[in-house]
């Protein structure tokens, strides 16, 4: 199994979709997060925790409204995180068991949820800041200050080094969507030819 993680804007769900493309399985961890804030039980604990100010008119949580509270407070955040966490890991616990063939994890928190753990080799994907903040405006519509805040909350996700469980792999998107793919591309090759089954 492979996991893939990369800070906000960095590129990681291109380079997902070219792993998708090469036949692994994919779990799409934010997706994950969608189907977990529309439990019931959860909703509640979000609400009990930051107030109605986070529901949207129909009821459900806003996704935007939270945000825009958890990503000024890292208490905050941290508290959600808490919630919102477990019940993530053990979908995606359940999702991996559910099926066959390669996986790819993709999660921007691969390693604060855990989920490295479970994976043969972690994909990190680092993109220049100046890339990062423009794409945050170009497609979230976010202004600078929230773009910096929600790269500032992830901050060290992808270590420097290599972790004592997992071997991790690098892939820069600084040279534009080709040549990310390309890079993508001879990795999968070379983690195939060491001989893991992706």
């Amino acid at each position: 199994m492979l996991g893939l993680a990369g800070g906000y804007c960095s590129g990681k769900d291109e380079v997902a979709a070219v792993l998708a493309g090469q036949g692994l399985r994919l779990i799409d961890v934010d997706r994950v997060g969608h189907q977990v804030l529309r439990e019931p039980a959860i909703r509640e604990r979000v609400v009990a925790s930051f107030g109605r100010s986070v529901l949207g008119m129909d009821g459900e949580v806003d996704r935007r409204a939270l945000g825009r509270r958890v990503f000024r407070d890292r208490r905050a955040l941290r508290a959600l995180e808490r919630i919102v966490h477990p019940p993530m890991v053990e979908s995606v616990r359940a999702d991996i068991a559910s099926g066959s063939g390669p996986v790819l994890v993709n999660a921007a928190l691969l390693f604060r949820m855990g989920l490295d753990r479970l994976c043969d080799a972690v994909l990190c994907v680092h993109a220049p800041l100046r890339s990062r903040i423009a794409r945050a405006r170009r497609r979230d519509g976010l202004g600078l200050l929230a773009t910096l805040r929600r790269i500032a909350a992830q901050r060290g996700i992808c270590p420097k080094l290599h972790g004592a469980g997992v071997d991790i792999y690098y892939v820069g998107n600084d040279r534009g969507l080709d040549a990310l793919r390309e890079g993508t591309l001879r990795l999968l090759s070379r983690l195939r030819q060491k001989g893991l089954e992706l």
